[in-house]
């Protein structure tokens, strides 16, 4: 059972490091709300997507994604996308931003199914580093 808030606190947590968030096409941040509303049915991007830069600002192999844990009232789809870094505060701000490739997450409901559901990604960056994320969606 999900713990109140655990979710937002986590994400937030994972964007100040190396490997940075990036945003797949609006403003709102992991911070803002735990989960994030979709349309019944309809194949959603999710704002939250994974992708690594270098100093320079260049982006580097996108990160690979395996699914740990498959929501129960939908499914998951991963693809490569294109979305502007936000690192916030750290020394990778500079690449804010930035476009570059990313690991993003497409999740599309049962037909006629609202109500909350939730899935589980494994993260795998190139240099090894692997992060467990856990996405909540509202489907309305």
């Amino acid at each position: 059972m999900p713990v109140p808030g655990l979710t937002a606190f986590v994400t937030t947590l994972l964007c100040g490091m190396l490997g940075g968030c990036v945003s797949a096409g609006g403003t709102a941040s992991p911070s803002e709300a735990d989960a994030e509303r979709v349309a019944s049915g309809k194949p959603t991007f999710l704002q939250q997507t994974y992708m690594t830069m270098d100093t320079r600002c260049r982006p580097v192999k996108r990160p690979t994604g395996v699914l740990t844990q498959a929501p129960r009232h939908g499914k998951v789809r991963m693809a490569t996308k294109t979305a502007n870094a936000e690192y916030g505060p750290g020394e990778y701000r500079h690449c804010d931003g930035k476009p570059g490739q990313s690991l993003a997450f497409e999740y599309t409901s049962r037909p006629g199914y609202r109500g909350p559901d939730q899935f589980g990604v494994r993260v795998r960056y190139g240099d090894g580093e692997i992060r467990h994320v856990q996405f909540e969606v509202e489907v309305d």
